[in-house]
């Protein structure tokens, strides 16, 4: 296990979030639906690109989606709007709980260790400003950098994904370095949040930071595998170029921590409520182990 010397968090007496994360998926499924009201969606939807647009993409989300157990925002196109989205985003937060379902704040957020509890305020727990149950943060400034952010996730039962490795091309030639031990920066940066983790609650399943891991096979195992005990996201259900059987081949049976993003899979049946539905249902059934 890799040594690392991040301060201890003290854990808050509230559910963590893998814990409740790991109960809904095994009543609902592991299946997280990604939102996204980018102007292309919206255009596809026939909606306006504006607030009242994006409010009213949301509507159909909320009526089709009630019956999962995590839906994963992207924040910025919502925050595109200005106050009036941030707005939106947090309304939609809010509707999402009345559902019983999580929602993750896909952010990115990376910035030095003094500014992050201004991100902790905004994104993570009752009382934020956006009350999200987890928010994505990038490592690039250190994972120390990300500390305060994790410490508020303990406190308020949510959790930080780090992104361990992303899907798009052009963080290969980065992620896919090779530090001086000859782990690639991904599979150090795995095996640092799982050694944090460990450090952090060593008598808990599951501590307050989690993982992206939107890798393909057979990196996408090898990382997936270096994190025991972390709720780890894994994108790509739905997308043209990755069959299902690969996106399910980076998660053990019977490993019920995983959470399983689709995003176009499920939005290109939309607008119609109804058929976003059905195809959410059709999904579920997909991936039940």
């Amino acid at each position: 296990m890799t040594r690392i010397d991040l301060p201890r968090t003290d854990v808050g007496p509230c559910e963590s979030f893998g814990e409740r994360w790991t109960k809904l998926a095994a009543e609902r499924s592991a299946l997280c639906l990604g939102v996204a009201p980018s102007s292309s969606w919206l255009a596809r939807w026939d909606l306006t690109d504006d607030v009242r647009g994006a409010a009213a993409y949301c509507d159909r989300i909320l009526r089709a989606a009630t019956g999962v157990a995590a839906v994963k925002v992207q924040v910025p196109f919502f925050a595109r709007f200005g106050p009036e989205g941030l707005d939106l985003l947090a309304r939609f937060t809010e509707r999402c709980h009345e559902h019983g379902s999580l929602v993750v704040m896909d952010a990115k957020v990376g910035d030095a260790d003094d500014t992050m509890h201004a991100y902790a305020d905004l994104y993570l727990g009752p009382g934020s400003r956006l009350g999200g149950d987890a928010v994505t943060a990038n490592a690039y400034m250190g994972l120390r950098s990300i500390h305060p952010l994790a410490v508020r996730a303990g406190q308020v039962g949510a959790a930080v994904l780090v992104l361990v490795r992303t899907s798009n091309h052009a963080a290969e030639e980065v992620q896919q370095a090779s530090s001086t031990d000859d782990r690639t920066v991904a599979q150090r940066l795995a095996d640092d949040v799982a050694a944090w983790n460990h450090a952090q609650a060593p008598d808990a399943s599951w501590g307050p930071f989690g993982a992206v891991v939107g890798a393909r096979l057979p990196e996408s195992a090898d990382l997936v595998a270096r994190l025991p005990r972390c709720v780890v996201e894994v994108p790509g259900l739905g997308r043209p170029d990755r069959a299902t059987a690969e996106v399910l081949a980076a998660v053990p049976d019977g490993r019920g921590d995983a959470l399983l993003t689709i995003t176009s899979g499920v939005l290109r049946h939309g607008p119609d409520v109804g058929a976003l539905r059905t195809a959410l249902e059709a999904w579920r059934e997909r991936i039940r182990p």
